[in-house]
């Protein structure tokens, strides 16, 4: 999950401090799985006021890559995308909770990994009335990871090792769940090869638990 200030502070100058106002939009499951069936994700409005929210879904270029060096194609700019999310808009009143559908638009041959971004609108009217008010009007985007998965998946690594250290590639059509690692005597957490993003991982002394040791 990302979490991103998106709004402005407005506050009146011959105010001290105001009390922040937030945006307590949450969606359910973090992480969603598409196969060939349309699936479905909970969004929740938390908060005590109503809220409008959009919601965009973007294919994900470089999955595995550092959530700040993501690159992300909106899908409403691709020519013949193959996954879609409806609605783009929705209206929730406070502790109300509503569904958006991911529905496949043809098979793909690997996983292919999106970004589900769901963000309150604060519209025109309302942030007039917070700075009117002295309040802090701060809200929240969320965004959950959508993978889109093959009929059939194979899941398998190959390692190369480097002059540098070693290269991992994800040599099955779906994504490598690497665990144990072991660079120069120091654990690594885990991580995730992605289809078509090999992770390089530098170090004189490279373990993987049923690899060959670089």
């Amino acid at each position: 999950m990302r979490l991103s200030v998106f709004s402005a502070l407005l506050v009146l100058p011959f105010l001290a401090i105001p009390a922040p106002a937030f945006a307590l939009i949450d969606i359910f499951p973090k992480e969603i799985v598409v196969r060939d069936k349309a699936t479905t994700v909970q969004v929740i409005n938390n908060g005590d006021r109503p809220e409008y929210v959009s919601i965009t879904l973007s294919r994900l270029l470089n999955p595995g890559a550092q959530v700040s060096s993501e690159r992300l194609e909106p899908i409403a700019l691709m020519s013949k995308p193959v996954l879609y999310a409806f609605p783009f808009r929705i209206t929730l009143a406070p502790g109300q909770s509503k569904t958006i559908t991911l529905k496949p638009l043809a098979a793909v041959d690997r996983e292919q990994v999106y970004r589900l971004d769901v963000k309150p609108v604060i519209s025109l009217n309302e942030t007039e009335h917070r700075a009117t008010s002295g309040n802090v009007v701060v809200s929240l985007s969320f965004s959950g990871l959508v993978r889109q998965l093959p009929d059939v998946e194979k899941v398998q690594l190959s390692v190369t090792c480097k002059g540098s250290g070693a290269l991992l590639t994800a040599s099955g059509n779906v994504r490598y769940l690497v665990e144990g690692v072991k660079v120069d005597g120091s654990n690594v957490d885990p991580f995730n090869v992605y289809p078509g993003e090999p992770k390089l991982l530098s170090g004189k002394s490279i373990s993987i638990p049923g690899q060959p040791s670089c």
